[in-house]
């Protein structure tokens, strides 16, 4: 797979990311703290993007991505899956377990990995923002405070741990 088109693909998924994260932002803007998290989220996600955008742009149509094409499939299945949930999320709970699935893909490894294969046309640390988690640990923890069932404040807790130990 060539990297613009692997890049697209990703910048897409980005974006459809940073949809959902808009979508509980309108679900829960009556609560200002909650909204708030969605909100960075999904700046966050358009960030990223905006990364993505600028490398895509600066890479040669001939360089290749590697092996990262399967990958990204089963990626666009993960991310249609959790956008079909999430039109109908209206519970907080849910929106939190959504964020975590979406958050325990592999979008930012994959992204973080192709901008590795061609890191000899871009700048030194192109891809620093794809190894941060401090994007979206913060205003998930901020969330957390919100969440009503254990079990999924538990889920939290223990992807944030893993998410603080990267």
């Amino acid at each position: 797979m060539k990297t613009q088109e692997a890049l697209s693909l990703m910048i897409a998924l980005e974006e459809r990311v940073a949809r959902v994260y808009t979508h509980f932002f309108r679900t829960f803007r009556d609560d200002p703290a909650v909204a708030r998290c969605w909100w960075e989220m999904a700046l966050d996600e358009h960030g990223h993007a905006g990364i993505l955008t600028m490398v895509r742009e600066l890479v040669s149509s001939q360089a290749e991505a590697g092996e990262v094409g399967s990958r990204l499939w089963t990626l666009v299945e993960a991310v249609e899956h959790c956008e079909a949930e999430a039109r109908e999320v209206t519970a907080l709970d849910r929106a939190v377990e959504l964020a975590i699935r979406l958050e325990s893909s592999e979008l930012d490894a994959l992204a973080h990995r192709i901008i590795e294969s061609v890191r000899a046309q871009l700048p030194e640390g192109a891809g620093r923002a794809f190894l941060a988690t401090e994007g979206h640990c913060r205003p998930l923890a901020e969330a957390a405070a919100h969440i009503h069932d254990r079990a999924v404040r538990h889920r939290l807790e223990v992807f944030l741990a893993g998410a603080k130990a990267r």
